[in-house]
């Protein structure tokens, strides 16, 4: 269907002769507007344009060019221009990819009409303007004044030929084709082209050319006033120079004592007197103290000279520690500094045996802990650190988004200065330290290849023997540099590093195990930071608990450092002021050093109800349990989910839903109460994101107990992935879920028969209080976890709950009442025979 897609143009086409509207294919220009009589040279890539030219350069035909409006497509509405031209290709060559280098020509204004087609290309009707070339006296006066600006212009702006004045005065006697060739020469904005290209009366379009040759003298004058402050300057520069050095020998012909030459003498010392120096850097300094002692101490080069001498003469320059420590020693002072699993420290020493056996290389992928925020990445390489007798160093990478903030910024530029990795080396004092690089998930948010590839040439082995520093300039060997980078989570790791690093996982820490490092670790680095003593602090193992339970959600120790802390500085506090000797942490005045506890933890199911089950989550702040709940409601057998859930576990719910179908006469279902039921999934704390796929067989286990009208059993939790044949796969977390279940009071865990390995890591507490049942088909699940019923005493449970409560506190009111009634009764009868034992006295 045709369809109106132009911009009109400002001038009044209606009134100027046209010939009849003919079709013609319409390539849209972005890059350029095609005036008449002039070549323009585009990129074509796409596949209907590279068709259009292919075809018009076969059969010598004519095309539509005009300029597209930015931001819109050339089919949308208004989405090209009113006025183009006709064109031919002239010349037409292979470019990168698929696409094609194409030379066009323009040949006569047109007015587009209506857009015919859009397939295999677009099509439009246009009519070509039969413009007048009559000059009038007016118009004689704009050409000449357009001519003496462009002899302005050529005359100022280098980059413009003089030949262009010669080429516009031999058309002086064609005003149209004039216009033209001035408005394709020079660099004005496409809009400007257009609007030149737009104005087909010829009176308008010199107006419009006059001003935009003004705007561009303008601009080519203050460009060519600027160079010529810039040679001035360089020139009184040179001269000051030239008579500094004249002044120098003056002063040196009268025996003046030169600060700068003292300066020189006392570096050349240190050159000559330092033994670890490269040959390279003695060469290099050597030139530039020569240079500095021809220098005035009040020059700016002279500043700049001496700074880079201090930076390349304190780097390490061939300084090692000795690699004399043993693999014992190692694995004991590691265990000492670090608490986490042996598996982990076992990989670290392998690495240290491998080091040591090569004379101290480097060889193999760079170490990255991974771990979330508190997992000890910082104190496990400290204690690779210590273990081996090295420097530690660490660099914070977040944020860097440039090459010069590692590789340094060259010397040419003001404030120039190495980059993080050389100031490092500097502060280390040897070119053999531990450097953990943090923060590689905040590296580089731009995601700029060029800053990944700077930070791969640092750390990677097969590389780093001469880093080249921007600033330095001279090799420097990073080879022995034992590099450890640190990240919260895998995910998050910029997907060039990954081939190069070698994963190392820092799991969560449960509570018992974050209680014994505060005792061990933390609470005695924080008495000391604070100015306290152990005897001063006392605390047990229960608020331990508790702090961890109700002020902290997380794997790590960070926020329960946090509020360790507060405890410290309040009794810090109170210790200034002489109060008393002794603080003890107890139930009662936990709340008043840390203040209502933030966090509530899940907690099991009093009794066993249809469509609830306890799984189990882990997440970044650890384990927990994730209480799933389902219902069943008349519907068309659709599945409804809530709880801000992702992608993957969407589709799990789907694989549960279909997996239990597939099993309606196993559990007794009707397999017509599918389509006649929708089924609701919800995963309550809404707020909070969910995602993967390790809750299939808990909610196999809801859809199965809905749909069966069978409750599930609420002493068990239970985790894992479920296929659609009903194979339950492994999962991770196994240690952080199973803690989670034992501290929420639910001693029965339902796992993968697979992740029976991973009970190893668990403390031997939990082992043996803990049942685990492993399971290799959702059909186990089945057996274990959905209890038999009949509805009649199931619903007598419920609904006579409350009856039984109401009948036995109606027992006791009646008791009670009797009682009342009775002491009543014996008052009366008391009351009676003291007043008959009266009336007799008195008779007598």
């Amino acid at each position: 269907m045709a369809k109106t897609a132009i911009i009109p143009t400002k001038d009044h086409l209606s009134i100027l002769p046209t010939d009849q509207e003919v079709e013609y294919p319409a390539l849209a220009l972005r890059t350029g507007v095609l005036f008449p009589g002039e070549m323009l040279t585009i990129q074509v890539g796409r596949k209907e344009n590279l068709r259009l030219i292919r075809e018009s350069r076969e059969q010598e035909k004519e095309f539509i060019a005009a300029y597209a409006v930015a931001g819109k497509k050339p089919e949308d509405s208004k989405g090209l221009h009113q006025v183009g031209v006709t064109a031919v290709v002239r010349d037409c060559r292979e470019g990168a990819g698929r696409s094609l280098t194409v030379t066009i020509e323009g040949l006569e204004r047109v007015v587009l009409g209506r857009i015919v087609r859009e397939t295999p290309y677009l099509a439009v009707t246009a009519s070509r303007i039969k413009e007048t070339t009559a000059v009038s006296k007016d118009l004689g006066k704009k050409i000449d004044s357009a001519i003496a600006l462009v002899g302005e212009i050529t005359a100022l702006d280098p980059s413009y030929s003089p030949e262009q004045l010669y080429v516009l005065k031999m058309n002086q006697g064609n005003p149209s084709i004039l216009a033209d060739r001035a408005s394709a020469m020079f660099r004005f904005p496409l809009d400007a082209k257009q609007e030149l290209l737009s104005a087909v009366k010829l009176s308008k379009r010199y107006d419009r050319l006059l001003l935009q040759l003004n705007n561009e003298l303008s601009r080519v004058a203050t460009i060519h006033s600027i160079e010529l402050n810039v040679k001035k300057n360089i020139k009184e520069e040179q001269k000051n120079h030239f008579l500094r050095l004249q002044l120098h020998e003056i002063r040196k012909q009268l025996g003046d004592d030169f600060s700068e030459e003292k300066e020189a003498a006392q570096l050349r010392q240190a050159i000559k007197s330092s033994t670890d120096l490269p040959s390279e850097v003695i060469a290099r300094a050597t030139i530039e103290v020569d240079r500095l002692s021809q220098l005035s101490s009040a020059s700016a080069e002279y500043g700049v000279t001496k700074t880079y001498l201090d930076w390349v003469l304190s780097l390490p320059w061939g300084k090692y520690k000795p690699d004399d420590y043993s693999i014992a020693d190692v694995e004991r002072i590691i265990s000492s500094d670090y608490f986490g699993p042996r598996s982990i420290k076992e990989q670290i020493l392998q690495r240290i045996s491998v080091r040591k056996l090569l004379g101290g290389i480097n060889e193999g992928p760079t170490l990255c802990l991974v771990g979330a925020p508190g997992t000890g990445k910082a104190s496990l390489a400290r204690a690779v650190a210590k273990a081996m007798g090295k420097e530690f160093i660490r660099i914070s990478v977040g944020g860097i988004s440039s090459v010069a903030e590692i590789k340094g910024s060259s010397r040419t530029y003001l404030g120039a200065m190495p980059g993080k990795i050389m100031r490092a080396m500097r502060d280390a004092g040897t070119c053999d330290p531990v450097v953990l690089i943090e923060d590689i998930d905040y590296f580089n948010m731009e995601n700029d290849s060029s800053v990944n590839m700077a930070l791969l040439e640092v750390i990677d082995t097969r590389k780093n023997g001469k880093f080249l520093d921007n600033y330095i300039g001279i090799p420097f060997d990073l080879s022995k540099v034992v590099f450890i980078s640190s990240v919260r989570a895998y995910e998050e790791i910029p997907e060039q590093f990954v081939p190069r690093f070698e994963i190392v996982d820092l799991p969560g820490y449960i509570e018992k195990e974050k209680v014994v490092i505060s005792k061990k670790y933390m609470i005695p680095k924080l008495l000391q930071k604070h100015g306290l003593t152990r005897s001063e602090l006392k605390i047990t193992d229960k608020i331990l608990l508790e702090i961890i339970n109700t002020y902290t959600m997380e794997a790590g120790l960070l926020t329960f450092s946090q509020q360790i802390e507060k405890i410290c500085r309040k009794i810090a506090l109170a210790k200034s002021s002489k109060k008393q000797k002794s603080w003890t942490i107890n139930e009662k005045n936990l709340e008043s050093y840390l203040g209502p506890s933030i966090f509530i933890r899940e907690k099991a199911e009093k009794r066993p109800e249809i469509g609830t089950v306890a799984g189990l989550a882990w997440t970044g702040s650890g384990g927990d349990l994730m209480f799933i709940e389902g219902l069943k409601m008349k519907g068309e057998g659709q599945i409804i989910t809530t709880g801000s859930l992702g992608e993957v576990m969407r589709e799990s719910i789907l694989a549960a839903h279909s997996y239990v179908r597939s099993k309606a006469d196993m559990l007794g279902i009707d397999f017509g109460d599918f389509s006649q039921f929708d089924i609701h999934i919800h995963f309550p704390s809404g707020a909070i994101p969910k995602d993967g796929p390790s809750a299939g067989v808990a909610v196999c286990l809801v859809i199965a107990s809905v749909m069966a009208e069978r409750p599930i059993r609420h002493d068990m939790a239970m985790t894992g992935e479920v296929t659609l044949r009903g194979k339950v796969l492994p999962v991770g977390g196994i240690k952080e879920k199973i803690s989670a279940a034992y501290r929420a009071g639910i001693l029965n865990v339902a796992l993968p028969k697979e992740n029976k390995k991973d009970l190893k890591e668990l403390p031997k507490e939990i082992l043996r209080k803990s049942k685990f049942t492993f399971i290799d088909r959702v059909d186990e699940l089945f057996e274990v976890g959905l209890l038999d019923f009949t509805p009649s005493a199931f619903t007598l449970e419920k609904i006579f709950a409350e009856e039984i409560e109401k009948a036995q506190s109606k027992a006791k009111e009646e008791k009670k009442k009797k009682t009342a009634e009775k002491r009543k009764k014996t008052t009366k009868v008391a009351k009676k025979k003291t007043s008959k034992t009266t009336s007799k006295k008195k008779s007598r």
